[in-house]
């Protein structure tokens, strides 16, 4: 009788305890995340809406690299950069910069090297006994271009003598700005050798045979039998050259009034200059120190 009733009890106690351990799997199992609870994005609070579109973003950024090294065959991995990197690094320690002067190459370079010397010794020896050429003689009276002209003398040059270009252009009829620019170009500005020697702005010539003594110098513009006048004054220079485009050929070019271009174009083909760019350098320094305006 004592057996079967430790039996029963025993039995009894073990159906107690499972029906208590199921009550607490079902309490438990009831607190576990099983069902998922759906938040709209206005209800969703700040920072958890923002930790869902990081992890969104992080998802695709993982999807995107995956299928960026599947169909790139892995190029965009570390380890394959840096393996290119390091076979790039030896190409160019071998064969140099430039495909021709690396390691590989260095044994013919060295070579070569030794040719050069031994030819630019052997051409060493041959200049040494020819004659050296005379340097070129620079011409001091040829005019400059337009582009070889310092803004700060140019300007110097315009403010001292527009006065002077405008009082011959309301005797002569000759713009005032054709006046100055003809007076930049062939004076360079008032700097050059024959500007500030024989006071001649426009590189004006002697063609006279019998010309007394001091009235012109050479200074070998086209030829050394090219003459210069000498002036005891920068005026006298310019009246001497109004009073040359108001003769001669250069009368007809008074029918063109005060427009610069036309005069411009007038004295180069009229033979003023030899330079085949002598109207577009005076077009261009009338337009670019405004002279245009003294015309007025």
């Amino acid at each position: 009788m004592g057996k079967n009733k430790w039996y029963f009890e025993t039995e009894n106690n073990a159906k107690q305890t499972g029906s208590a351990t199921n009550q607490n799997r079902s309490k438990k199992s009831s607190y576990l995340p099983s069902t998922f609870v759906w938040e709209s994005p206005e209800n969703m609070p700040l920072p958890k809406l923002l930790r869902l579109v990081w992890l969104r973003f992080r998802r695709s950024w993982v999807a995107l690299r995956f299928q960026a090294n599947r169909w790139s065959f892995g190029i965009f991995k570390k380890k394959t950069l840096v393996q290119l990197g390091f076979l790039g690094c030896l190409a160019f320690i071998l064969l140099g910069p430039d495909g021709q002067s690396g390691l590989l190459n260095r044994g013919e370079n060295s070579t070569s090297f030794i040719a050069q010397e031994s030819n630019f010794d052997l051409g060493r020896e041959e200049k040494i006994t020819r004659k050296a050429k005379p340097a070129k003689r620079k011409n001091e009276a040829a005019p400059v271009n337009d582009h070889e002209l310092l803004r700060t003398q140019s300007q110097a040059y315009i403010q001292r003598y527009s006065k002077i270009a405008m009082g011959e252009m309301n005797q002569f009829g000759i713009p005032a700005s054709i006046s100055l620019a003809q007076g930049l170009v062939e004076s360079r500005a008032g700097t050059s050798k024959l500007a500030v020697s024989n006071n001649n702005h426009f590189g004006m010539k002697c063609f006279s045979k019998k010309c007394p003594k001091g009235h012109c110098s050479n200074f070998t513009d086209d030829s050394h039998k090219d003459f210069f006048r000498k002036f005891p004054n920068a005026w006298e220079s310019w009246r001497a050259h109004s009073q040359l485009l108001a003769s001669g050929r250069y009368t007809k070019l008074k029918r063109y009034g005060r427009d610069y271009r036309a005069w411009a174009y007038g004295l180069k083909a009229a033979g003023y200059a030899t330079d085949k760019t002598y109207a577009e350098q005076l077009i261009g320094i009338i337009e670019r120190y405004d002279l245009q305006k003294y015309d007025r």
